[in-house]
């Protein structure tokens, strides 16, 4: 008896060991598609955009980290330089997407907060690929090349004192974007 128990021991002593000593296996972080936009206002009411490989658009980030909503926006404006006061939803907007094997059954929600700066002035990234610059909402407006964040952007800002939503479907062919449909109309979340 004390044999078999000593087999089971070491049988288990030696498994955990192994499973210690195994390399981690890079797990993929699941991507819910859910995007944060910052409409970030100046003293002068200019607001900061954004320049990418996609074109010009507000700056953003992908909810993808253990962060709330809070920490993550504040953790975008930090990384540009500043300190922002509080914030406020402008907008919430769905994406279906059709022609794309990951995205399959997904539904994408673009959130859209406003916030005034506090403090700080525009830290650009090491990555030159990506460039910040102030510019009025009419630049900025005239700016974007995405359709659906064009659109957005244009409703936000024409009627600021409103919360507003809609939806979108994307349409890829071989990984392309080929056509964005807007299938709700923009309608208030609130009077």
């Amino acid at each position: 008896m004390k044999s078999y128990f000593f087999i089971i021991v070491m049988i288990i002593v030696c498994g955990l060991g192994s499973a210690f000593d195994a390399p981690k296996q890079e797990t993929k972080k699941d991507d819910n598609y859910t995007i944060q936009r910052l409409m970030l206002y100046n003293k002068a009411g200019n607001i900061l955009m954004e320049k990418n490989a996609y074109g010009w658009m507000t700056p953003a980030l992908r909810s993808n980290e253990n962060l709330s909503l809070q920490e993550g926006l504040n953790e975008l404006a930090k990384k540009m330089g500043f300190e922002m006061a509080p914030i406020s939803l402008c907008g919430i907007f769905t994406y279906k997407f059709e022609g794309l094997n990951d995205h399959v059954g997904h539904v994408s929600y673009r959130t859209h907060y406003k916030a005034k700066v506090k403090s700080g002035a525009v830290l650009q990234p090491t990555d030159k690929s990506i460039h910040y610059e102030w510019l009025t909402e009419k630049q900025a407006q005239d700016s974007i090349g995405h359709p659906a964040l064009k659109a957005e952007f244009s409703q936000m800002i024409k009627h600021p004192d409103k919360i507003w939503g809609g939806s979108f479907l994307c349409i890829f062919k071989n990984d392309k974007l080929e056509n964005i449909k807007q299938t709700e109309a923009f309608y208030s979340l609130h009077d």
